[in-house]
């Protein structure tokens, strides 16, 4: 007989994320450049980025919500003169072109449009400090509750589905702390040892089991959540293989990654797969929007993983579209080449016009 697994047979530590494996010390002068930038980002960058953000958590999340937001924004333009020559901050200005083409008039308003993404993830960052306080100071709107309220009276588990718009920490918060709780999950570890400390400990102290990646974390969930016991909550746009696979944005559909667990693990639980998504309404203030149950297609009791990854696309590629500028994996987007010339982008670009030239009538 397997005994039933409990939250608090498993030991807190198993939540945080593996440290990467320490190159020699010695390397940072080494011959060989990929070892010796190896060690230098480890030794130096990471720690002097580790000692900064630890400094500033400690100081910020004793601090108002709205001071800490507006905090984070007051350091937007020495963060993006310090990055302006990064190819990351060159990626994200193509693909922020890419995706908004025919949004604007001139290319001043696009540049605009550019600055506000930079402003969100300014505010993000710091708003992470103090994203335990959201929720219990009712800084977060919930609109579709009613959607929320149908989907459990199908019964069974409650998977929760999202992608990372605005401060998307506390989507995990709110559905833990008020909506759905006790709701567990994987999570993606920073590359950056001393950051995945501090997100270890700000889920500590709400008490919320989100597992790194690994196959004692993929059993440990799906033996949680076939106890019926608890929500889970996942993101579908991951980084996986130094790639954002969903939304598709005309690419091909991805055979792997979260959207195709949320599926698995809806289907070996009896779950029912619910989208949901955060947005700005100021600093520190959202709104979460809880979406109608994703259906399931055929006559048989299962999701069907193909066609439920094709709806989830199906629902979330409109709303990054529509919120891009607060779409925190907009850097990790890696868009081919040729995109602009793809008929995806060609009809995206044709619908920003229309959508903008109606915004302007009106």
């Amino acid at each position: 007989m397997i005994k039933p697994v409990r939250l608090e047979d498993i030991p807190f530590s198993e939540t945080l994320g593996k440290e990467p494996e320490a190159p020699r010390f010695g390397d940072v002068a080494a011959a060989r450049a990929d070892l010796r930038s190896t060690a230098r980002l480890y030794w130096f960058r990471h720690t002097f980025d580790g000692c900064l953000n630890n400094a500033f958590h400690a100081c910020l999340k004793h601090c108002p919500p709205g001071f800490v937001s507006r905090f984070g924004q007051s350091l937007v333009p020495l963060s993006r003169w310090v990055y302006r020559h990064k190819i990351f901050s060159q990626r994200i200005a193509r693909n922020f072109s890419a995706l908004t083409d025919g949004r604007w008039t001139n290319d001043g308003q696009r540049q605009v449009g550019l600055k506000r993404w930079w402003i969100n993830i300014g505010r993000t960052i710091s708003e992470f400090c103090i994203v335990n306080k959201l929720w219990k100071n009712s800084r977060i709107q919930v609109e579709g509750l009613e959607n929320l309220e149908a989907t459990r009276s199908h019964g069974g588990p409650l998977i929760f589905t999202s992608v990372h718009l605005s401060t998307w920490e506390a989507v995990f918060a709110a559905i833990h702390e008020g909506l759905s709780g006790p709701s567990i999950g994987p999570f993606q570890p920073e590359p950056n040892r001393f950051k995945n400390k501090i997100v270890h400990a700000i889920r500590k102290e709400r008490n919320q089991y989100l597992f790194p990646p690994g196959q004692r974390s993929a059993y440990r969930l799906h033996r949680l959540m076939g106890s019926g016991l608890f929500s889970m909550t996942i993101f579908i746009d991951e980084v996986r293989e130094n790639q954002i696979h969903l939304p598709f944005f005309g690419r091909k559909p991805p055979e792997k990654g979260n959207a195709v667990v949320a599926t698995k693990i809806a289907n070996s639980c009896g779950g029912t797969i619910v989208p949901v998504y955060l947005t700005r309404l100021g600093p520190a203030r959202f709104k979460l929007v809880i979406l109608p149950p994703v259906e399931r297609i055929g006559t048989g009791e299962a999701y069907d993983i193909r066609s439920t990854v094709q709806a989830l696309n199906d629902i979330f590629e409109p709303i990054v579209l529509e919120n891009i500028e607060e779409w925190y994996m907009l850097g990790e987007l890696r868009l081919p080449k040729s995109f602009e010339r793809t008929p995806f982008a060609q009809e995206l670009a044709k619908g920003n016009a229309e959508r903008h030239k109606t915004s302007r009538l009106t």
